[in-house]
């Protein structure tokens, strides 16, 4: 059970009012998860202050939950992601310019699957989820500009507390492959990879979430976090995902990493995050070797076929593809078509009676069948780009959103190898993908520099008690 705004309100105007008496007298105005607090010196006749829902916040949630329940909901859950999004833009309209002005550069990537409907092979396909995608990455930015990045944490571990919590009262299991015998977990959907990656970034934001409620003193969020995260937890395992849970391991360790650097100076967070990033790079250039270490492993883990439940055959048949037109590709979303004939012996192959709703499991071979070699490296070179303005970001000022949105990435450039990740319109992780690479490019953020754990930031002295705290939006 979530707590309701009753008690997150009451906990945030305490916090609030607990930081007024260093205010001076002036008027400050405090980021909490349902909105703002305004405290300040008692003034005869003064109104109270009030507590409102936080708009960013609310839209995460609402629109996360559509993400999550979209397979049950169909057209309508895409519809509700539209209207989502057409509404919290008429809502956010003064600041569009300021959100897309710095982020264009992120705006690339789907205006290039956009207009590969130029060399399509399924031109109306290719338009209709490339405009799709735009909408998607356009939501994704806007919310990655909130000046309050800790509302829309709560809200997006909101979304997925409470769709892991009805996956398992009402989940169900799946056949694993090929093999009849082998059965897991799947939650409210057919596939167990999909409720594991899922459950994998739930237990993730629980974890963020948990750490902000010992930053900003909310017991409530806390315990609620830890309710969350072993429910996903328990999901993970039994979905017996190996790709989800290696990503998770390494990015759990990430985020301690990311953690404790973020406690130290600038010159050993300097140092130690241009380590991390040299390692990642060795990692990048010998990414055949690890991804198959990683598949073997994972493998062995849990006693599978040593293709990965057929995804080598898949990779097989993807370079022929790629022969066919290597530079750009057959058009964003243009393969997995009804009525390909390609398509269609996969789907045969893979069991899947839908006929929809498949890819390659592999990011990079996913992108040069639709766009290429081409469309590979601008994206590439892209994600580089940003990926490194939110290191340096991190570096200069270090916050938990900042370390959970690396995180974020860690987990999901590791499972690049063997998943599909962050091109997939009205889909959660492309969202949180983009959010991430946004956050880079953000200026200003009420609460992105909470008040650290400490005694003396009770007494309004040392590092828990700073200028930026009083600053009104």
């Amino acid at each position: 059970m979530s707590p309701n705004r009753g008690e997150l309100g009451a906990s945030a105007l305490s916090g609030a009012a607990g930081w007024a008496r260093f205010s001076d007298g002036a008027p400050v105005q405090y980021a909490t998860p349902v909105g703002a607090a305004v405290a300040g010196a008692s003034r005869p006749g003064a109104a109270a202050p009030n507590l409102t829902v936080d708009t960013d916040g609310a839209v995460a949630f609402g629109l996360f939950s559509t993400m999550l329940f979209i397979p049950q909901l169909g057209t309508l859950g895409a519809l509700l992601f539209v209207v989502l999004t057409g509404g919290y833009a008429a809502f956010s309209w003064k600041r569009l310019y300021a959100v897309f002005r710095p982020r264009a550069f992120l705006l690339i990537i789907p205006i290039l699957f956009l207009f590969s409907t130029v060399w399509s092979e399924r031109p109306a396909e290719t338009l209709k989820y490339s405009m799709e995608f735009c909408v998607t990455v356009g939501m994704a930015l806007l919310l990655s500009d909130s000046r309050r990045p800790k509302a829309v944490l709560l809200g997006v571990f909101l979304a997925f507390a409470g769709y892991m919590f009805a996956s398992i009262a009402f989940g169900q299991l799946v056949q694993i492959g090929n093999d009849v015998g082998n059965r897991a977990f799947s939650g409210l959907n057919s596939g167990k990879n999909l409720l594991a990656d899922m459950a994998s970034l739930g237990f993730l934001i629980s974890t963020a979430v948990f750490f902000s409620g010992i930053e900003d003193r909310k017991p409530l969020r806390l315990l609620f976090a830890l309710v969350a995260a072993g429910a996903e937890m328990y999901a993970v395992v039994q979905a017996r995902s190996a790709g989800a849970l290696l990503g998770l391991g390494l990015a759990v360790l990430a985020f301690i990493f990311f953690l404790a650097v973020r406690q130290s100076i600038l010159a050993v967070r300097a140092t130690m995050t241009c380590v991390l990033g040299l390692c990642l790079i060795a990692a990048a250039l010998s990414y055949r070797t690890l991804s198959g270490a990683l598949i073997d492993a994972g493998a062995r883990f849990f006693d599978k076929d040593p293709t990965l439940t057929g995804r080598t055959y898949l990779w097989q048949r993807a370079a022929d593809l790629i022969a066919e037109k290597p530079v750009f590709g057959k058009g964003f979303s243009a393969f997995w078509v009804q009525g390909n004939t390609d398509a269609e012996g996969l789907w045969r192959y893979a069991h899947i009676a839908s006929r929809e709703g498949f890819n390659f499991h592999n990011t990079f071979i996913d992108l040069l069948v639709q766009v290429g070699w081409f469309g590979l490296v601008v994206v590439a070179c892209i994600v580089v780009v940003a990926l490194g303005r939110l290191i340096v970001r991190f570096v200069a000022k270090p916050s938990l959103t900042h370390c959970f949105w690396l995180t974020l990435m860690v987990y999901e450039l590791v499972r690049t190898p063997i998943e599909y990740i962050g091109f997939t319109e009205f889909y959660y992780s492309s969202v949180m993908v983009f959010i991430a690479l946004g956050s880079a490019f953000t200026a200003r953020q009420m609460d992105s520099q909470s008040p650290p754990f400490a005694p003396n930031a009770l007494r309004g002295a040392g590092p828990g008690f700073r200028k930026a705290d009083q600053t009104a939006p």
